[in-house]
C-alpha cells in the first residue's frame, strides 16, 4: 500500500515570484522547515541530484549517515518539479507545482511514500511534510513578495 498525501494552498504572490524561490534549491531552508541544507550535485535538471538534510536531530543525523542522494524525476522551470528519495526498501517522491490563479498562485505538494515500511516513514518525515504545508506556504509567500517584479 501507498501513503499518497496531496495539500494546496493560493498564495497572494506572483507565479514568477515564487517558482524563483522554489527554484533556489540549495535555499529550500530559508522556506522549508523539514530541510536543514541542501547539497546539488550540479545544475537543476532531470536526472541531477543532490543530497538533503531534514532538520531535527536523531531524524537529521540517521539521515546523514544512511541515505542515498535524491534525483530530480521532472523540473519544469515555472510549473514544477519531483524529486524521488530512496528510503528503507522503496522510495518517497516529493512534487511541487505552481499555477497561477485569480488572487495569486495556488501552489500544490504531493507527498508519496511507496515503501513496506510506510507507516515508519509517514511517523519519520512524511507526518510533518503534511503538517508544515502552511508553515512552508507563509513563508514561501513573503520571499516572494520580497522579489523585485
Amino acid at each position: 500500500m501507498i501513503w499518497d498525501k496531496t495539500s494546496a494552498r493560493t498564495l497572494a504572490a506572483d507565479p514568477a515570484a515564487l517558482w524563483d524561490v522554489l527554484a533556489d534549491v540549495e535555499n529550500w531552508p530559508r522556506w522549508d522547515p523539514d530541510v536543514a541544507r541542501v547539497v546539488l550535485h550540479g545544475p537543476v535538471a532531470p536526472g541531477s541530484t543532490g543530497f538533503l538534510y531534514p532538520s531535527g536531530g536523531f531524524r537529521g543525523s540517521v539521515h546523514a549517515k544512511i541515505a542515498k542522494d535524491f534525483t530530480f524525476t521532472s523540473w519544469r522551470p515555472g510549473h514544477e518539479f519531483t524529486l524521488c528519495q530512496p528510503v528503507p526498501l522503496g522510495k518517497m517522491d516529493l512534487r511541487l507545482s505552481v499555477a497561477a490563479v485569480p488572487g495569486g498562485t495556488e501552489l500544490t505538494q504531493r507527498i508519496v511514500l511507496d515503501t513496506p515500511l510506510r507507516a515508519v516513514m509517514v511517523r519519520i518525515i512524511g507526518a510533518d511534510v503534511v503538517a508544515n504545508f502552511g508553515r512552508k506556504c507563509d513563508a514561501l509567500a513573503r520571499l516572494a513578495a520580497a522579489k523585485p517584479s
